[in-house]
């Protein structure tokens, strides 16, 4: 186990700087190692805050030299260990302080030693002091933007929580399993425990993974059958799948081929393949001599709505990366109308929290584009998601009574002429 744990203390630290993200990570980690590996990861991540800002400083009182930052990161994935974890406590101090020796010397080890030992003489009254704080001081920049405190609030309240498991049923489909919770609209909850390769309806092809959130972009369509769509940024394929499922012949374009290859084997499994054709390209270099009733926009963004699912989100994003991402959603979006048929309708949506990446960025496009215009969704069960000017804006606690919801935005233009 302390080979294991030494190879997560530097992938811990490649994801905070940016180096490498944790979905890659995750998907590389071998299978027997695969559970306790997500259950430590995704504690640290939800814990971090906690652990830099209310643990660490009673028991590290100088700077760590930047010659041994590497027992910071020990020093995380320790605690979160020692703290929220149920693992053998003997087990976990010997394998860190091991690790800091072999990483920095005997005074790294004794460091780490004094620290975790201190953690675990103290660790009922920490456990007491947990806050349910859990977003950065860079997150909650960017939440405060837009959001009162009490709405920030109330949407770190599902920060700690592991989220449920959502699943997209075909149409076809009329029979979900007996412990699944229909949500207002049509998704079916299963708790987070379930593995879903073991659903027989996973395996017969009846359904697919798609946060309930993410389902409604394409809920906010009332026809499709027989409509040609164009999908950008279409990877993994869970609105792609609502579209074709729905009648439409689909375009989907992605920017990488490992992504699209994914996109393909997902629809293949459902047996929806026959009206798929794919692209991969960047949407800003997409060049093509064909015309589309609808083009869906699954915006690259800050994916700040779904730190319930991607912890290490809380971590990470900072308002440049929101300012970054506005600027090309509006790149992609100027481009994509090229493709659009008169009268067509686009449907633009992000999993961003950001009003800059979604309210902000549709009145301003709108502004600029006379010939668009917004069209209100009026989508039964988002009564209390939908906005004055039409859009849905999906906040977690909307869903506070179902164990929470993504952060997400929708909006559907249309093409006045």
């Amino acid at each position: 186990m302390t080979g294991e744990r030494e190879n997560y203390i530097n992938l811990f630290r490649d994801i905070l700087a940016n180096r490498a993200s944790l979905g890659d990570i995750k998907s590389a980690v071998p299978e027997q190692d695969r559970s306790f590996f997500n259950m430590l990861f995704m504690s640290a991540f939800r814990q971090l805050t906690f652990i830099k800002t209310i643990v660490l400083p009673q028991f590290v009182k100088k700077k760590i030299p930047h010659k041994n930052e590497i027992l910071k990161f020990i020093l995380y994935l320790a605690t979160t260990e020692l703290l929220f974890l149920d693992k053998p406590d003997y087990a976990v101090v010997n394998s860190y302080v091991d690790i800091a020796k072999r990483k920095t010397d005997k005074f790294g080890a004794n460091f780490v030693n004094a620290v975790l030992r201190n953690i675990l003489r103290n660790r009922t009254l920490l456990l007491e002091k947990h806050n349910q704080k859990f977003f950065s001081a860079d997150f909650l920049k960017i939440l405060k933007q837009d959001y009162t405190p009490v709405e920030i609030e109330e949407m770190e309240h599902f920060a700690g929580m592991e989220p449920p498991l959502d699943l997209t049923f075909k149409y076809s489909v009329h029979t979900y399993p007996e412990n699944g919770i229909l949500l207002p609209m049509g998704t079916i909850r299963l708790p987070a425990s379930t593995k879903i390769t073991m659903l027989a309806d996973f395996q017969k092809g009846n359904c697919w993974a798609q946060d309930a959130a993410s389902a409604l972009p394409i809920k906010c369509l009332s026809e499709l059958k027989g409509k040609k769509v164009l999908d950008i940024c279409a990877a993994p394929g869970g609105k792609t799948a609502q579209l074709l499922d729905a009648g439409a012949t689909v375009t989907a374009v992605d920017i990488s081929e490992k992504r699209l290859k994914r996109l393909k084997e997902n629809i293949a499994r459902l047996g929806l393949s026959q009206n798929l054709n794919t692209l991969c390209c960047d949407a800003l270099s997409l060049d093509i001599n064909e015309k589309f009733d609808v083009i869906l926009i699954d915006a690259p963004c800050s994916a700040t709505g779904t730190f319930r699912r991607h912890p290490e989100i809380m971590n990470l994003k900072k308002i440049d990366d929101v300012k970054k991402q506005a600027a090309l959603q509006n790149k992609i979006l100027k481009h994509c109308v090229n493709f659009l048929n008169s009268n067509g309708l686009i449907v633009y949506a992000t999993c961003s929290l950001a009003k800059l990446e979604g309210e902000k960025q549709i009145n301003s496009f709108v502004k600029e584009n006379p010939d668009f215009c917004i069209k209100p969704i009026k989508l039964k069960g988002t009564e209390k998601m939908q906005t004055k000017e039409g859009f849905l804006r999906i906040l977690p606690q909307h869903f506070k009574e179902f164990s929470g919801i993504d952060g997400f935005f929708v909006a559907v233009l249309q093409r006045k002429i």
